[in-house]
């Protein structure tokens, strides 16, 4: 069954800039095929259960072989009984409404 999936890999051990980090990360989700966004926290996926942790467990290899000293991993699984889920049919009421901005 089809879940939908938000996937985190967070670089520790002394690392300064984690854009390359981040970039190992994401390679490897774009590389499996599967559905996914990428936005400010983190990572979207959508995917069969198996491909989604096999996906999950190259991100956070990645990192660590890009050189990061510690990789902390936060995966979340949205999945109904019965039911696919798909990225865009739990955003699509979100898309196209404007930023929220500061009260400052």
């Amino acid at each position: 069954m089809v879940l939908v999936a938000e996937l985190t890999v967070i670089p520790a051990g002394g690392v300064q800039d984690t854009r390359r980090y981040v970039e190992a990360a994401v390679a490897k989700v774009r590389a499996s095929g599967l559905l996914f966004e990428v936005d400010a926290l983190g990572t979207t996926l959508q995917g069969e259960l198996d491909d989604v942790l096999r996906v999950a467990r190259e991100a956070h290899r990645a990192v660590l072989a890009a050189g990061a000293g510690r990789v902390f991993t936060e995966i979340r699984l949205d999945e109904r009984a019965g039911q696919a889920l798909t990225i865009a049919r739990e955003t699509l009421r979100y898309r196209g409404l404007p930023l929220l901005r500061s009260a400052r």
